[in-house]
């Protein structure tokens, strides 16, 4: 497997997952009885997380695994580049929010801002660190938190890299740690009541072990010289059990989906496979192309379609539509407006600053859950 080349079908993948998202936050809005089927689909939502998570810990280890062999120096320049990816749109939604509290106490009946908005949980979000265990609620722009701990993630990468890098063997002691990351995500999740339970407290751990998990996989598989097709049907076979599995009975969701997810990213990899080639269409790319702009905006414009067009009785199809399109349209706008412009500029600054290998492009890397 070749380095630093875009997978076509992971870019796609995170777009799909980026609007399960989407949809998931939103799921209170869709009308009663439009159908059972997708209500349970979107009530999974919170699942896209975890996928987001090993996603980035496979193609941060693509992209960026050997990049520490000149030390501290290739540390300070990977852990710029990241926050060149990820820090710009987050700063720039995180002035956006500031409209919402103003609204509230210019034109609600009360004029008190109440819960959702504390100041304190804003320094922390501009920081990055506001899922860090140092407060017990989330606050503003909600899917942030996941943001935060992968910045954590990104600051353990080199260490990790280090560990992987010093396993004995080449195979038996990566499949090894493996299954002590997932027994160890079992354990979380127990803890915390399913995968998506007690983000505040165990929503970093949680990013940390499927992060680790992802960076193992492409370890695995950078090593290995070919892979017979029947290994990748193998994974996607796995995948669909693990999904039917966790869909038709009443197994926790942390002991079959983080497995599935596995089994999903190995079949995504080969190109050999027509479902994977499925993916391959432009707009699903385009799709995971913006999907950090998708996920980063997405729950501003809930707020506001929830606040502007959601009645307090029966609920119609039409601010479902209305959201939809809105993110669709803001995650254009965003990505061309904000995201991109501010990446070149910070990345420019640190390729002037910190000499050192290219850097890849913006579009092969995974965007932040």
């Amino acid at each position: 497997m070749s380095g630093k080349q875009p997978i076509r079908a992971l870019t796609s993948i995170r777009g799909i997952a980026a609007w399960w998202v989407v949809l998931y936050h939103f799921r209170e809005a869709w009308p009663a009885g439009y159908s059972d089927i997708a209500t349970h689909v979107m009530a999974q939502g919170y699942l896209a997380v975890d996928l987001f998570f090993m996603l980035s810990g496979f193609v941060i280890a693509l992209n960026y695994a050997g990049s520490f062999r000149d030390g501290v120096r290739g540390s300070l320049r990977f852990y710029a580049l990241r926050l060149a990816r990820i820090y710009p749109l987050h700063l720039a939604m995180m002035i956006a929010f500031l409209v919402n509290p103003l609204a509230i106490h210019l034109f609600s009946s009360q004029g008190q801002i109440g819960e959702g908005y504390g100041a304190d949980y804003y320094v922390l979000s501009l920081l990055l660190v506001q899922n860090w265990g140092f407060t017990r609620v989330l606050d503003w722009n909600i899917p942030a938190w996941s943001i935060s701990t992968e910045w954590f993630a990104y600051l353990c990468f080199p260490l990790l890299a280090l560990v992987l890098r010093r396993l004995p063997g080449r195979t038996a002691s990566r499949l090894v740690l493996l299954v002590l990351l997932l027994g160890l995500l079992v354990w979380n999740g127990r803890a915390s009541g399913g995968l998506g339970g007690r983000i505040e407290e165990l929503g970093i751990l949680r990013c940390l072990i499927e992060f680790s998990i992802g960076m193992i996989l492409y370890s695995l598989v950078s090593t290995w010289p070919a892979r017979p097709a029947a290994l990748s049907w193998a994974g996607l076979a796995v995948a669909v059990a693990c999904t039917a599995t966790y869909a038709l009975s009443e197994v926790p969701d942390y002991v079959v989906m983080p497995l599935g997810f596995i089994g999903l990213i190995l079949a995504l990899l080969d190109d050999r496979l027509w479902p994977v080639r499925l993916l391959h269409g432009r707009v699903l790319e385009w799709l995971g192309t913006v999907s950090y702009s998708t996920y980063l905006t997405h729950y501003f414009i809930k707020t506001w379609v929830k606040f502007l067009l959601v009645p307090a009785g029966p609920v119609t199809i039409m601010p479902m539509l209305v959201y939809l399109a809105a993110t669709l349209v803001a995650s254009a706008v965003m990505y061309h407006a904000v995201e991109i412009p501010g990446q070149r500029r910070v990345r420019g600054w640190v390729v002037r600053r910190v000499p050192g290998p290219a850097a890849p492009r913006a579009a092969d890397e995974p965007a932040a859950p």
